[in-house]
């Protein structure tokens, strides 16, 4: 009787909780949607670290995904100060426009996910302390996985000889962007190529350098009495901004 009455018990707890029991299988939809945030991700990866001297490939890993994602449309932004070659945090939004002016809809979720590059980048040839001034024999050209390096473009070997190391790095590791003062290739005092553009019109001209300046940094030159700000384009090369 006892053993009924338990039986009975069950099917009218089975009946009135049809949903109890292991969850359901995720819908088909979800594959779809994680190949969308994936591709997201790919996206807002490569626009902060590819360069055109170089091809990227951008791997992701263990993609897990939180809130009611859209299937199309996403766009992603990793958190601030996001490094690749580990764990990453995305907010998706949808695309489309949000605030006026902005081509970010609504915020529809978040995803964590393991992100990882191969490319071609500038590796230490031996440990170097911070405040080292690079030579040829200080880096040396590697190709592969970079490692922990932040969302900018890996400068190259070859650009890095003259730049200053603000931070130590071990044999073998990458030198990132954020770990060096660029070279200048405008010097205080010396005298400098200029160029200025009026619409059509190109005129060049020399200056003397009033300041140093990396690679598009905005420095003051001096052409006989006059002071003007230009924009570095090269070694020894100024635009003046008219």
């Amino acid at each position: 009787m006892l053993a009924a009455l338990v039986l009975a018990a069950v099917a009218s707890s089975a009946e009135a909780a049809p949903n109890a029991g292991p969850l359901a299988a995720p819908p088909a939809s979800w594959a779809a949607t994680e190949a969308d945030v994936r591709a997201a991700i790919v996206r807002a990866v490569e626009q902060r670290v590819a360069r055109p001297d170089a091809a990227i490939e951008v791997a992701i890993e263990d993609v897990r995904i939180r809130g009611g994602v859209a299937a199309a449309g996403l766009l992603a932004t990793p958190d601030a100060g996001s490094r690749a070659g580990g764990p990453m945090r995305f907010i998706l939004h949808a695309a489309g426009a949000g605030a006026p002016g902005s081509r970010v809809g609504a915020r529809v979720g978040s995803a964590d996910a393991i992100v990882r590059l191969r490319t071609r980048y500038a590796q230490a040839a031996r440990a170097l302390a911070p405040g080292t001034i690079l030579g040829p024999g200080d880096v040396i050209a590697a190709a592969g996985d970079p490692g922990r390096v932040p969302l900018q473009p890996l400068p190259q070997a070859g650009a890095l000889v003259g730049a200053r190391l603000r931070r130590a790095v071990g044999p073998g590791g990458a030198i990132a962007a954020d770990a060096v003062a660029a070279a200048p290739l405008v010097r205080s005092g010396d005298e400098v190529a200029t160029t200025v553009r009026v619409g059509p019109i190109v005129a060049q001209g020399r200056a003397t350098a009033l300041e140093d300046g990396a690679l598009g940094a905005i420095v003051r030159v001096q052409i006989e009495k006059r002071r003007l700000r230009g924009r570095v384009r090269g070694a020894g090369e100024v635009e003046i901004t008219p």
